[in-house]
């Protein structure tokens, strides 16, 4: 027996020590503290000497009538815990939760206390109390009749407002289907029977005929919130205002609610919420689905205008737009500021295309008169998208997509006018969408590489250089042309790390023709604007250089006009120290861009390619001769060579020969080509006549 006895004393010294609780035996007549564990000599924070030479006293900072107050208190709520207050080593006091029972050692009488933090319990209980009390308030003082259901519709609570407006007490129709109890319609009336869109989280707001007890029916605005709990619907609430006698309250809250606070329009919230309703019920009418018709609009000019004028300038804009806007919509339409310079407008009932039509030049009419803001007038115009239910989509999200979309169509044509939408216009979309993400994850020597397109001299006979062109291989989707990606690539800053591949590329490969021995020729890297904006761009181009180990007199870099509108010093600067370095500089497509003779005198540009719509039937074509001979002239007057582009056709080689333009390249030499196809090229250099018959 005694080494029974001295077993179970040891397991329980073992669990009273290692347990995460703190824990404290207390001499019950003394008070003092008899024993303590490590987690109550970690909570507290003093060693178990300290503690053990303590009384609870020390610890616990109640007075006696507080702890005979909270004895009691525990005794009426049947639970055997108590609330205390306790005092750690450095003075801060915690509230506790402190569970306590009698055990008999020997001839002494002890206390096993078992101590919980409720630092955290206690703010919970507080906030919740607190809430509740805001709630019962809410409910219990809410001018409007409010019944709460649950998942089965079944009455749960209802308000004093709703027992005076619909004659029942709550025990009479507790756990019983509202819509049986109060519907006058049958139940399946989609005006009454609102299920299957409560569930699915979306709010309804309708005006219904509800039925009292005493079979008298009255005419509510009802508005049903669903409460969802961790994405699961358990239940909603039940709102209903009357319409004859709250209509001046029911329109004040429309307007804090529902409506824009600076237009006065509807907002988005009450936009969704209708167009919602209607896509819902033309959904559950299977016998006729009526086209409905959402326009997405936007305020051209208001970013420029509050840019220039201010802020307050720019919302006399948009006071002035949605007047205007709300005077040319129909009286069932519903008007609503979307975000901060977009509009929208649901047409819930049409019957041709033609009334879209009417409005959109209704809009665009009320809009030709000048706005007057401060002391100017400004016009203003916008770009409408249009999108239709249900030729364009079934819900509410796909249709304000589909509706944006064409909007953004009609502001990048820079239309004062309204584009419907079409599916041409969701494939762009959706493809900037993938080329975008696959250019971020390329991996640049895995699908990209490049073709060369051989640049001749009619009068040597020779091949003098190659221009580098990109190409995308997609694993997928197969050859992408640069003009679908390169533009995708600039917008989202993708063009440096491509850019730099593509140079360093194309100048170890025309190396490497040097290294097997062939004549050298110079090879032409057509480089983005956005590149030479980048400061320390002649840096890396003298790093590409040397990494290659390419002379500088090898390298072309093309450049499109359109740099010429661009930061213009920025760029005339890093051209310079380029020329400086000895790479050739090039204006690409010249004819189709901006240039002036002014700054082409300013900037070391070593040569002019003529646009290839420019060569094309210049043979045959005088307007396009004059500006060819023109070109040429002003290329020999400034000492610039020029290159021909896009030359097809023998007697377009004859003319350019005959007008002294001496570098040529296009389909009738070569179309762009792999790098093996330029060796052969340069191993037969000049041995083959270019024709100029």
């Amino acid at each position: 027996m005694k080494e029974q006895f001295v077993e179970h004393n040891c397991k329980y010294k073992e669990a009273f020590n290692n347990s995460l609780t703190p824990m404290i035996i207390i001499d019950a007549e003394t008070g003092n503290i008899d024993d303590a564990n490590l987690a109550a000599c970690d909570y507290y924070l003093y060693s178990k000497k300290e503690l053990l030479s303590m009384n609870i006293s020390d610890i616990n900072i109640s007075t006696q009538k507080e702890i005979s107050k909270e004895i009691k208190k525990a005794e009426l709520e049947n639970r055997k815990f108590f609330r205390f207050r306790h005092k750690l080593f450095n003075g801060e006091i915690r509230d506790v939760e402190v569970s306590s029972s009698f055990i008999e050692v020997g001839d002494k009488n002890l206390l096993f206390s078992v101590i919980h933090d409720i630092k955290e319990k206690t703010k919970l209980e507080k906030d919740y109390m607190i809430n509740q009390i805001y709630f019962d308030n809410l409910f219990n003082n809410s001018p409007e009749a409010i019944a709460i259901v649950n998942a089965e519709f079944r009455i749960l609570n209802i308000n004093d407002k709703f027992k005076k407006a619909f004659q029942y007490d709550l025990l009479e129709i507790v756990n019983k289907d509202i819509t049986k109890i109060l519907c006058e319609q049958t139940i399946y009336d989609p005006f009454c029977d609102f299920r299957e869109s409560i569930i699915e989280g979306k709010c309804i707001r309708r005006e219904v005929r509800i039925k009292r007890r005493d079979d008298s029916t009255l005419d509510l605005l009802l508005f049903i919130c669903p409460i969802v709990v961790n994405g699961n619907f358990i239940g909603a609430y039940f709102i209903y205002s009357d319409i004859s006698e709250t209509k001046e309250k029911e329109n004040k809250i429309k307007i804090l609610t529902y409506n824009d606070s600076l237009t006065g329009l509807f907002n988005m919230k009450f936009f969704l919420d209708n167009l919602d309703y209607e896509v819902f019920k033309n959904n559950s009418n299977e016998n006729t689905k009526e086209k409905l018709v959402i326009l997405i609009l936007k305020v051209n000019e208001f970013k420029e205008i509050k840019n220039a004028l201010g802020h307050f300038a720019g919302e006399q804009v948009l006071k002035e737009f949605a007047l205007r806007l709300r005077a040319s919509v129909g009286i069932e339409d519903t008007v609503a500021r979307f975000s901060e310079d977009e509009f929208a407008i649901l047409m819930p009932r049409i019957d041709t295309l033609y009334e879209v039509e009417r409005l959109s030049n209704n809009i665009i009419k009320n809009l030709e008169d000048y706005f007057s803001v401060g002391n100017g007038e400004f016009q203003i115009t916008t770009c409408i998208g249009i999108a239709v239910y249900p030729d364009d989509g079934m819900d509410s999200t796909t249709l304000i997509r589909k509706a944006d979309i064409a909007m953004s169509k009609c502001k990048i044509q820079n239309n004062n006018n309204a584009t419907r939408f079409e599916k041409s216009l969701d494939k762009e979309i959706q493809e900037y969408f993938w080329i975008k993400n696959d250019l971020l994850k390329l991996g640049l020597k895995e699908e990209l590489y490049l073709d060369y397109q051989p640049i001749y001299s009619i009068d040597t006979n020779r091949l003098v250089g190659v221009e580098a062109l990109i190409r995308w291989n997609h694993g997928e989707k197969g050859i992408i042309p640069p003009a679908r990606f390169i533009p995708i690539a600039e917008k989202i800053g993708m063009i440096h790390p491509i850019g730099e591949w593509v140079l360093l590329k194309a100048c170890s490969q025309n190396k490497e023709w040097q290294e097997l021995g062939y004549d050298p020729i110079y090879i032409s890297v057509n480089v983005s604007v956005l590149q030479l904006e980048k400061p320390d761009f002649t840096k890396r181009i003298k790093k590409i250089l040397e990494k290659s180990m390419l002379k500088p007199q090898y390298l072309q870099l093309e450049i499109t006009e359109t740099f010429f509108t661009q930061n213009y010093e920025l760029i005339q600067d890093t051209i310079k120290e380029l020329g400086k370095l000895g790479i050739k500089i090039a204006i690409d497509d010249f004819g189709t861009g901006y240039s002036s003779l002014g700054q082409l005198c300013e900037l070391n540009i070593n040569n002019i390619k003529i646009d290839r719509m420019f060569i094309d039937g210049v043979d045959g074509n005088i307007n396009k001769s004059k500006i060819v001979k023109g070109i040429i002239s002003l290329a020999e007057s400034l000492n610039i060579t020029l290159t021909a582009e896009g030359v097809e056709r023998e007697e377009e080689l004859k003319f350019l020969n005959t007008n002294r333009c001496t570098f040529v390249q296009g389909y009738l030499f070569s179309k762009p080509v792999e790098a093996y196809k330029i060796e052969e090229l340069l191993k037969r250099n000049g041995k083959n006549k270019i024709c100029l018959c």
